[in-house]
């Protein structure tokens, strides 16, 4: 019934009357569901690692600085150096997610977990990264939000990775008033590490407060982009750090 439901939403997404850009990628993300939609019900897929890549796309990011986290991201699943990676993986590959996040009630998944296994898989999640587009301009920043809404994704997501890591980019300290310290443990509690990239854009104690602040778990660590500039080469790094085999 879950199949069956998730296809008439696609036929009904191809009858929608909507920008061509929003079209396409409203049906690819839909044809990903369609086919991770049996996870739900039978045994869970293994895999190397369960990943959630959280974009900020809090008011301090402005439309250029969002294209740019987005086609940093999109390159990255097409380097040869990652699809390497990625081949590493094989047979069981990794699960992998994007969303966007800002104020607490600022979160979207924006790509649903997607497994992927192939050089083919690699590339074509990081195309439709590339066709994305930003849900919100979102009012304050809360990497409290982010952490906690990314943590509960892995409960029921059809895998069962030897790590959970949730890679949390953003440009700003967190400001909405929740208790971060307090989502740390709890992230801390359900065995998910989160490691993080500092984007020093304007601020450039970013990486010290990401270090003290943000990232928690076993070998959990944080890469500095220095500006949105230098984004693509601090998400390929951080890619390449946790698209590892686990020890099982």
């Amino acid at each position: 019934m879950v199949l069956i439901g998730k296809a008439q939403m696609f036929c009904k997404c191809l009858a929608m009357d909507l920008p061509p850009k929003r079209t396409l990628v409203s049906m690819i993300t839909l044809l990903l569901a369609l086919s991770n939609a049996g996870h739900a019900h039978a045994a869970e897929t293994r895999v190397h690692v369960e990943l959630v890549l959280a974009l900020d796309v809090s008011a301090s990011v402005d439309r250029a600085e969002f294209a740019l986290q987005l086609q940093g991201l999109a390159a990255a699943f097409r380097d040869p150096d990652v699809l390497e990676a990625i081949a590493d993986l094989q047979p069981l590959g990794a699960a992998i997610a994007v969303t966007q996040w800002g104020g607490p009630d600022e979160y979207r998944v924006t790509m649903p977990f997607t497994h992927i296994v192939t050089e083919q898989d690699a590339k074509a999640f990081g195309f439709v990264v590339s066709r994305g587009y930003r849900f919100t301009t979102a009012t304050t920043t809360s990497i409290t939000t982010a952490m906690l809404r990314s943590a509960d994704m892995f409960a029921a997501n059809g895998f069962d990775g030897g790590r959970r890591v949730i890679d949390l980019s953003g440009d700003g300290r967190d400001n909405s008033g929740l208790d971060l310290a307090a989502a740390r443990v709890e992230v801390q509690r359900r065995k998910i590490t989160v490691n993080g990239l500092a984007i020093e854009q304007d601020d450039t104690g970013m990486e010290a407060y990401y270090r003290d602040h943000v990232i928690v778990g076993p070998a959990s660590f944080v890469e500095r982009a220095a500006g949105y500039a230098d984004f693509a080469r601090a998400i390929k790094a951080k890619l390449l750090k946790e698209l590892q085999p686990d020890a099982s």
